[in-house]
C-alpha cells in the first residue's frame, strides 16, 4: 500500500515540476514527514528524481523556444560550482539543522511568491486597461495586431477585446489567427 503513496507523491511532484515550481518543494518535506527519511536522504531522492523531470522540461522548453541561450552561458558554470559546494556542505550538516534551513527557505519563498502574485495581478489589470485603450484607439489592422500579439490574458480579457472588435471586420482577425 505504501507504493501508492509513493506514486501519488511522484505524480504531484511531477505536476509541480512541470509548472516550473520545483517538485522538491513538495517531495523533500513529504519524504521527511510522511516516510521518515532524513533530510539528506530526501534530498538525494529529489536529486535522482530531478534528472529525468529536468531533462523532459528542458526538451519541452527548447522545442517551444522559451530558453534564452545567452542566460545559460552566464549561469551554467557558477550554478554547477554552487551545486557542488552546496552538496558538500549539506552532507556535512546535521539533518535537523538542514531540515530547518530548508523549511525556512520554503517559508521565505512562499511569502515572496504571495507578495509577487498580488503585485503582478495589479500590474496585469493596469496593463490590460492600457492595452484596451490602445485597442479602442486603433484602426482594424492595429486591433488585429494587438489581439494576435497579446500574451498572458485571461479568457475573459480576450473576450472583452473581441467584443470591441468591429463585427463586420471579424474575418480579418480570423485570417490573422489561422
Amino acid at each position: 500500500m505504501i507504493w501508492v503513496l509513493y506514486v501519488v507523491l511522484g505524480i504531484a511532484a511531477g505536476v509541480l515540476s512541470g509548472m516550473g515550481i520545483g517538485g522538491g518543494a513538495l517531495l523533500i518535506p513529504a519524504l521527511v514527514m510522511l516516510f521518515g527519511m532524513s533530510q539528506q536522504q530526501a534530498q538525494n531522492v529529489n536529486l535522482i528524481y530531478f534528472i529525468p523531470t529536468a531533462a523532459i522540461a528542458l526538451i519541452t522548453h527548447l522545442k517551444a523556444g522559451r530558453i534564452e541561450k545567452s542566460i545559460i552561458k552566464k549561469f551554467l558554470i557558477p550554478g554547477l560550482l554552487a551545486a557542488v559546494i552546496g552538496s558538500l556542505i549539506a552532507l556535512q550538516m546535521d539533518s535537523e539543522v538542514l531540515r530547518r534551513i530548508f523549511g525556512g527557505f520554503l517559508l521565505i519563498m512562499g511569502i515572496s511568491e504571495l507578495r509577487k502574485g498580488r503585485k503582478s495581478k495589479d500590474m496585469e489589470n493596469n496593463d490590460f486597461t492600457q492595452m484596451k485603450e490602445r485597442f479602442k484607439a486603433s484602426d482594424v489592422d492595429g486591433k488585429v495586431e494587438i489581439y494576435v500579439e497579446a500574451r498572458g490574458l485571461s479568457q475573459d480579457q480576450y473576450k472583452e477585446l473581441l467584443m470591441l472588435f468591429p463585427y463586420g471586420e471579424l474575418y480579418k482577425l480570423e485570417e490573422a489567427l489561422a
